[in-house]
Parts: structure tokens; sequence; C-alpha cells
């Protein structure tokens, strides 16, 4: 990983962005935003912090967990690839997308007693329900051990299949917890951690390829091996998932719950295409999620992924009036 100062980190950013001045906290770095583009070039309202790359405009309110959705669209290839190398980034998409400094990782523990479900118990009468649960929805042995699925008798993780997520290290990064009794409240019970920074089970991502999204793990049971959760319904340049997409020029198929097909899905397919994303939607409508579906509908499904059209387009700013009117403005 090369070494950048904050000097050269400043004069690259000045190489982009045009002339800027340090904030009086000197911790952020002041440009004029190419979004908003005052016309008053003397206007830096996009503040950058210098020592993760943060970024927010107070006039737009443009926000980012760094600058590539910036350089991306209005930069050029040779300064986002110089970025990628301040980022340390290989050509093969993995690192961290924090400079300088580094950011206080999160810390994230399994459950002390946490035993991998294929290793736990078989008499066991909450491991036998695991299994009948998980058998049930048309999984094996098989996609146990891929997914690390495991029990704990915990009581806020009793009776739940447990799924660990790992980054491109292989460490820990997230886990969810799914019930696997109807009446079981909440349904899906997950650490209390910031999910922005999180790409779930980065490690079996190959960024070179098509990457199916979907919105939450349990999801992914049914999807092929180039697939990650979005651990909710929302993805922008907040999102450390969205900015390696961006850096990798990843082609994306997105895979949204039936009921986010008229809101979110094109939203968010919209927000990539803003970016030059090659993205495609994938209707699961006829199920309700990719989790109801099995391999082989999803399969088919994705085949006839197909890319946003005029109707689309119109939905979104239809759904935009109604959000607007609903909140009075």
């Amino acid at each position: 990983m090369a070494v950048f100062s904050i000097s050269d980190k400043l004069l690259f950013i000045e190489s982009v962005f045009g002339k800027g001045h340090l904030a009086g906290n000197g911790k952020n770095f002041d440009v004029r935003c190419p979004i908003c583009a005052p016309s008053d070039v003397t206007k830096k309202k996009l503040a950058i912090k210098t020592d993760d790359d943060r970024c927010h405009c107070w006039v737009c309110g443009f926000k980012a967990r760094n600058l590539v959705p910036l350089i991306r669209k209005y930069g050029t290839p040779g300064q986002l690839a110089k970025y990628k190398e301040v980022l340390g980034i290989a050509d093969g998409g993995t690192g961290e997308l924090v400079t300088g400094e580094k950011v206080e990782e999160q810390r994230l523990e399994l459950p002390k007693d946490f035993c991998l479900l294929p290793l736990a118990n078989p008499n066991d009468p909450d491991v036998k329900a695991t299994w009948r649960y998980l058998f049930g929805r048309g999984l094996t042995e098989k996609d146990a051990w891929y997914f690390k699925f495991g029990v704990s008798n915990e009581p806020r993780w009793k009776r739940r299949v447990l799924m660990p997520s790992f980054n491109f290290k292989g460490e820990l990064n997230y886990f969810t917890a799914r019930a696997i009794d109807k009446d079981r409240r909440p349904k899906y019970d997950n650490p209390e951690v910031d999910k922005n920074p999180i790409i779930f089970n980065e490690i079996n991502i190959d960024w070179t390829k098509r990457l199916a999204l979907v919105e939450g793990p349990f999801d992914l049971v049914k999807c092929p091996d180039n697939t990650t959760a979005l651990l909710g319904s929302d993805l922008d340049e907040r999102h450390e998932l969205f900015n390696r997409i961006l850096l990798n020029n990843t082609p994306v198929a997105l895979a949204l719950d039936g009921d986010m097909w008229d809101r979110k899905t094109p939203k968010i397919a919209k927000k990539l295409q803003e970016y030059d994303v090659d993205v495609q939607i994938v209707d699961v409508r006829p199920w309700g999620d990719p989790g109801s579906m099995s391999r082989a509908e999803f399969e088919i499904a994705l085949k006839e992924a197909r890319y946003l059209d005029w109707n689309d387009n119109f939905l979104i700013k239809l759904n935009q009036v109604i959000s607007t009117s609903s909140l009075g403005i």
C-alpha cells in the first residue's frame, strides 16, 4: 500500500476539485462542490475530512463515506485510479475504503457458545428443530456448511439460526439471527452496529463479475455465489458497498423484495445509473422475495433481468411527489 502524506492528499483533492482551504479546526478541507456547482467559485461548501475522506456539502446536502462517488462522476479515470492507489486497493477490489488515520473499528463477536450447526449436538431438541426449519426452507447440510450457520443457547439467540458474515480478510464483520419459531419476535435479530461500512460476506465476492444484490442475508441462500445483501433496502454514497461497486465498475443485478418494486428498486437503480454502473433489475414479485424462491427459479429470474425503462422512471418521480405531499411540503 502506498503511503501518502496529508499534503499529498490535499494536492490530489485540489487536482480534482480545484483550489481548497483548510477549515479553522484543521480537520476539514473545503472545496467547491461539483454537484451544486455554485457560480461563485469562492464558495467552498464541500467539507472533506482530512483523516478519512468523509465528505458533506452544506448546500446540496450530499454525503459520502469517501471521495469515490465524486471522482467517479466528476473526475477522470486516471484520477480514480490514483485514488484507488491512495486507498490501498489492489486490482482484485480488496481493501478498506479508508485513508489517513484509521477509523476506530467496530468490535463484534459471535455469542461465546456459538457452534456451527453441523457440529452441534444432533440430539439437542433445539438443534433438531433448527434442522427441520432449514430443511423446510429447501436448504441442505451443504448450505449449512457454506453459510456457516450456527446456534447458541444464550437467551437472546436461542432457537435462532445464526448467519455470520466475513470481510475480505476473513474477519467477522456482522451476523444476523433468524427465529425458527413463527411467533418469535423479532423475527430477525442483529447486533447493534453501524451497517453502512459493512459488505455482507465480502469474502465471497468477485468484483469483476456481475453482483446480485438482495435485501437480507437469508435471501442469499437461494442465490448464486456472487451475491450480497444490503442489510436493508437502501443503497447510496453513504454505504461502503456502493463505493466498492463504483470503484470496481461492477455490474449489478438488483433483486429486492417484490414490495419494493415500485419504490426502492427503481430509486437505487437510478442512483447507480447516475454513476454509469451497469444495473439491471430482477423481478421477484411472483414469489415475494428471493428467499421464497428455489435456486432454479432465481436463476431464471436473473437471466430475465432487465434495464430500467421510461415507466420505471415515471414511477420514481410519482413516488417522489407522493412522498413530498405526505410530508405537507
